[in-house]
Protein backbone atom coordinates (compact mmCIF):
# COMPACT_ATOMS: atom_id res chain seq x y z
CA UNK A 1 0.00 0.00 0.00
CA UNK A 2 1.32 3.15 -1.22
CA UNK A 3 1.67 6.16 1.63
CA UNK A 4 2.44 9.76 1.71
CA UNK A 5 4.68 9.53 5.78
CA UNK A 6 7.18 12.32 3.28
CA UNK A 7 4.35 14.90 2.69
CA UNK A 8 2.70 14.26 6.02
CA UNK A 9 6.06 15.18 8.00
CA UNK A 10 7.30 17.93 5.77
CA UNK A 11 3.50 19.49 6.05
CA UNK A 12 3.45 19.15 9.64
CA UNK A 13 6.94 19.97 10.53
CA UNK A 14 6.50 23.36 8.39
CA UNK A 15 3.01 24.12 10.00
CA UNK A 16 4.62 23.86 13.22
CA UNK A 17 8.07 25.53 12.59
CA UNK A 18 10.03 22.43 14.06
CA UNK A 19 13.75 21.64 13.20
CA UNK A 20 14.20 17.85 12.46
CA UNK A 21 15.69 17.57 15.82
CA UNK A 22 11.89 17.90 17.20
CA UNK A 23 10.66 15.51 15.84
CA UNK A 24 13.23 12.88 16.46
CA UNK A 25 13.10 13.83 20.12
CA UNK A 26 9.44 13.68 20.25
CA UNK A 27 9.36 10.79 18.00
CA UNK A 28 11.90 8.82 19.36
CA UNK A 29 12.46 7.52 16.07
CA UNK A 30 16.41 7.97 14.50
CA UNK A 31 17.72 10.79 12.74
CA UNK A 32 18.64 8.96 10.39
CA UNK A 33 15.34 6.85 9.66
CA UNK A 34 13.21 10.25 9.74
CA UNK A 35 15.79 11.32 6.91
CA UNK A 36 14.45 8.40 5.02
CA UNK A 37 10.54 8.88 5.82
CA UNK A 38 10.89 12.54 4.77
CA UNK A 39 12.75 11.64 1.53
CA UNK A 40 10.12 9.18 0.69
CA UNK A 41 12.41 6.30 0.73
CA UNK A 42 10.52 3.75 3.10
CA UNK A 43 8.85 1.69 1.44
CA UNK A 44 6.65 -0.21 3.64
CA UNK A 45 5.52 2.08 6.85
CA UNK A 46 5.21 0.37 9.82
CA UNK A 47 2.44 0.89 12.34
CA UNK A 48 4.54 1.46 15.00
CA UNK A 49 6.38 4.14 13.41
CA UNK A 50 3.43 5.93 12.34
CA UNK A 51 1.88 5.82 15.49
CA UNK A 52 5.26 7.64 17.03
CA UNK A 53 5.02 9.94 14.09
CA UNK A 54 1.33 11.32 14.51
CA UNK A 55 1.76 11.54 18.30
CA UNK A 56 4.84 13.10 18.33
CA UNK A 57 3.11 15.77 16.25
CA UNK A 58 -0.08 15.90 18.85
CA UNK A 59 -2.55 14.41 15.84
CA UNK A 60 -5.10 12.32 16.02
CA UNK A 61 -4.98 8.98 13.99
CA UNK A 62 -8.16 9.98 11.47
CA UNK A 63 -5.90 13.37 10.95
CA UNK A 64 -2.91 11.97 10.24
CA UNK A 65 -4.02 8.46 8.18
CA UNK A 66 -6.13 11.40 5.40
CA UNK A 67 -2.76 12.44 4.68
CA UNK A 68 -0.51 9.37 4.93
CA UNK A 69 -3.21 7.36 2.86
CA UNK A 70 -5.43 9.74 0.88
CA UNK A 71 -6.58 6.56 -1.04
CA UNK A 72 -6.82 3.82 0.96
CA UNK A 73 -10.76 2.56 1.16
CA UNK A 74 -12.38 1.53 4.17
CA UNK A 75 -15.18 -0.43 2.98
CA UNK A 76 -15.22 -3.50 4.99
CA UNK A 77 -16.58 -6.71 3.49
CA UNK A 78 -19.31 -8.74 4.93
CA UNK A 79 -18.14 -11.88 6.65
CA UNK A 80 -20.09 -14.79 5.79
CA UNK A 81 -19.19 -17.66 8.11
CA UNK A 82 -18.55 -20.88 5.80
CA UNK A 83 -21.84 -23.51 5.68
CA UNK A 84 -21.33 -26.12 8.17
CA UNK A 85 -22.19 -29.44 8.41
CA UNK A 86 -25.04 -30.68 11.17
CA UNK A 87 -22.41 -31.74 13.29
CA UNK A 88 -20.59 -28.03 12.64
CA UNK A 89 -23.55 -26.59 13.49
CA UNK A 90 -24.19 -28.25 16.30
CA UNK A 91 -21.15 -27.13 17.84
CA UNK A 92 -21.87 -23.65 17.22
CA UNK A 93 -23.52 -23.81 20.64
CA UNK A 94 -19.78 -24.34 22.45
CA UNK A 95 -18.19 -21.57 20.52
CA UNK A 96 -17.59 -18.08 21.10
CA UNK A 97 -15.68 -16.27 18.25
CA UNK A 98 -15.14 -13.01 17.96
CA UNK A 99 -13.06 -10.82 15.28
CA UNK A 100 -10.94 -14.21 14.81
CA UNK A 101 -8.19 -13.54 11.92
CA UNK A 102 -10.39 -15.10 9.55
CA UNK A 103 -13.17 -13.04 9.55
CA UNK A 104 -10.50 -9.69 10.33
CA UNK A 105 -9.56 -11.34 7.14
CA UNK A 106 -12.12 -11.39 5.26
CA UNK A 107 -13.38 -7.89 6.35
CA UNK A 108 -10.70 -6.03 5.49
CA UNK A 109 -9.43 -7.80 2.73
CA UNK A 110 -6.03 -8.48 4.37
CA UNK A 111 -4.66 -11.79 2.80
CA UNK A 112 -5.24 -14.46 4.59
CA UNK A 113 -1.33 -15.49 5.09
CA UNK A 114 -0.62 -11.99 5.90
CA UNK A 115 -3.06 -12.19 8.73
CA UNK A 116 -1.62 -15.26 9.79
CA UNK A 117 1.84 -13.93 9.71
CA UNK A 118 0.79 -10.52 11.81
CA UNK A 119 -0.82 -12.50 14.21
CA UNK A 120 0.87 -15.71 15.10
CA UNK A 121 4.25 -15.30 14.01
CA UNK A 122 6.46 -11.72 13.69
CA UNK A 123 5.46 -10.30 10.36
CA UNK A 124 6.00 -6.41 10.80
CA UNK A 125 2.37 -4.70 10.97
CA UNK A 126 2.14 -1.95 8.68
CA UNK A 127 -0.01 1.27 9.59
CA UNK A 128 -2.73 0.94 6.62
CA UNK A 129 -3.41 -3.20 7.90
CA UNK A 130 -3.72 -1.83 11.74
CA UNK A 131 -6.14 1.01 10.37
CA UNK A 132 -8.52 -1.45 8.35
CA UNK A 133 -8.36 -4.02 11.32
CA UNK A 134 -9.50 -1.29 13.46
CA UNK A 135 -12.31 -0.43 11.06
CA UNK A 136 -13.15 -4.14 10.67
CA UNK A 137 -13.06 -4.84 14.56
CA UNK A 138 -15.66 -1.56 15.43
CA UNK A 139 -13.06 0.95 16.64
CA UNK A 140 -12.37 4.23 16.07
CA UNK A 141 -9.14 5.19 14.18
CA UNK A 142 -6.10 5.36 16.72
CA UNK A 143 -7.89 3.39 19.47
CA UNK A 144 -5.97 0.05 18.51
CA UNK A 145 -2.36 1.95 17.71
CA UNK A 146 -2.75 3.90 21.52
CA UNK A 147 -4.13 0.28 23.46
CA UNK A 148 -1.19 -1.36 21.92
CA UNK A 149 1.47 0.98 21.01
CA UNK A 150 0.95 3.28 23.35
CA UNK A 151 1.65 0.63 26.81
CA UNK A 152 4.70 0.01 24.95
CA UNK A 153 5.61 3.96 26.33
Amino acid sequence: MEHRIDKYILERLEELNWFDKTLVDKSEISKGQISKLKKGLVERLTAETFYKIYTAFGDLCSKASKIVYPTLDFKINKYVAPERSDFGQFMLQFEESKNSPEEVATKTGIDDERIKEIYFRRGALEAYELLLIEKAVGKNPGELFEAFFGQKK
